[in-house]
């Protein structure tokens, strides 16, 4: 037996848990009396300390509780609303660095929400590049005022990027994001169309990559050059039945029958952590069946602030977060594998010392 497979034999398989929160105000469709003329951070003020106090005893195998890279908002519809990008971070900086001392990470989530004056409502403005990008730049650089140094990790508003965001990111220095949605897109079939929100990333592998230049959904292929900054993706299951669950499911809230032809070309279904254990289970499974072919697997999981206070959503709890990470952590220890805790951007520190890197069949 050589020295690498003698190793190889030594080293358990690992279960890298990223646990990210989209740090969103309040919807009151969660939360009741919600005022909709302006916006509600309850979820972020108390789901936070109380997720903490809740998750505090389920430690993993080097006997640490839970971190979270809490994702804040600074975007052009905090601007409106509060009247500065950074509103949220400088009326609650002290809260913040409270978190961020527990070890938790403090991550950025740009939103391009517009406000549609006929409508009464805010909508995804897919369309404006040039905004799209002066909105990621004034944004950031007003995040940085009040927390220098940061933010290293983001995640976009409803998973949305294209070629020239990312390359904004890239250039402000982000290190780490994870937008990602591997085998999911919704796009609009339907020029200036305000029905929903869209992203595309059909095209996306399942593990970290630094993207093309050329397509941020991808690695650069030879010739190509790619970004400093890592892409981790979410994680999904490929399962065949639970990616046509999700097919019917985006089917029906975008009235378009190609949604159906994606999970059948392509099956992907995502649950996130809070949700029932009956439709987190196959992502479960899909962790099982990975690390049956692998020594590593990372589980990055997007969730909201306001489902971790008392809400009436029937499918999403903080209760149900707890029962979720269980799980998890019983399936590394059904399989003799380790399951850690890390924030987001400890995952470049993985990838670059290659720990535990997946198997070639």
């Amino acid at each position: 037996m050589s020295n690498n497979e003698a190793l190889e034999k030594q080293l358990p398989k690992e279960i890298f848990v990223v646990i990210g929160c989209d740090t969103d105000p309040d919807r009151d469709y969660f939360i009741p009396g919600t005022p909709s003329d302006t916006l509600s951070w309850r979820g972020m003020l108390e789901g936070i300390p109380r997720a903490k106090d809740k998750l505090e005893t389920l430690t993993d195998s080097d006997g640490r509780p839970p971190v979270f890279t809490w994702l804040l908002r600074a975007d052009h519809q905090i601007k409106q609303v509060h009247g500065s990008f950074n509103h949220i971070l400088s009326t609650h900086r002290d809260f913040l660095l409270d978190v961020e001392k527990t070890g938790d990470e403090l991550g950025w989530h740009p939103h391009f929400w517009c406000f549609d004056e006929k409508r009464r409502a805010w909508y995804q403005n897919h369309e404006d590049i040039d905004w799209q990008v002066s909105v990621l730049e004034q944004a950031h650089a007003a995040y940085c005022e009040v927390l220098p140094g940061r933010p290293k990790t983001v995640r976009m508003g409803w998973g949305y990027h294209n070629d020239r965001t990312c390359a904004a990111l890239d250039r402000l220095g982000i290190e780490v994001e994870i937008s990602g949605l591997p085998g999911l897109r919704v796009r609009s079939e339907v020029t200036g169309s305000r029905l929903s929100n869209f992203y595309d990333w059909y095209s996306t592998p399942a593990e970290p990559f630094h993207p093309s230049t050329s397509d941020y959904r991808r690695p650069a292929k030879e010739g190509e050059s790619s970004y400093s900054l890592l892409e981790v993706p979410n994680f999904v299951s490929r399962s065949r039945f639970w990616g046509m669950v999700s097919g019917v499911v985006m089917t029906r809230k975008m009235k378009n029958i190609r949604q159906i032809g994606y999970s059948l070309a392509k099956p992907a279904y995502m649950a996130t952590v809070t949700v029932k254990p009956t439709l987190f289970a196959p992502m479960v499974s899909e962790m099982k069946r990975r690390l049956s072919r692998q020594d590593r697997v990372i589980y990055v999981t997007p969730l909201h602030p306001d489902e971790l206070i008392d809400n009436i959503h029937p499918a999403y709890s903080l209760q149900y977060m707890a029962q979720n990470i269980k799980s998890i952590l019983n399936l590394a220890d059904s399989l003799g594998a380790k399951a850690r805790f890390v924030r987001a951007i400890d995952i470049k520190t993985i990838v670059q010392t290659g720990a535990a890197q997946p198997r070639t069949e």
